[in-house]
């Protein structure tokens, strides 16, 4: 899997379509690299996302983040 030069392409990508597939409110979770975190998050925000929080995994590393679609109005 490539993901271009910085590795975060295909998060770009799903982010930005995930608006024609989720419900209004509906959830969008990345699993990403113990590295990645704040720029996935940053992603997530920048395309419509709220409510993004970040979880750790049993190792206690950054792993997964999550948010909420803000309804368009």
């Amino acid at each position: 899997l490539y993901g271009g030069d910085d590795g975060l392409d295909f998060y770009r990508e799903i982010a930005e379509k995930a608006k024609q597939f989720l419900a209004d409110d509906g959830t969008l979770i990345f699993e990403f690299g113990y590295n990645q975190g704040g720029e996935v998050m940053e992603i997530m925000m920048k395309n419509g996302f709220r409510n993004v929080e970040i979880l750790k995994d049993l190792a206690g590393l950054n792993r997964v983040v999550f948010g909420e679609l803000i309804p368009e109005t």
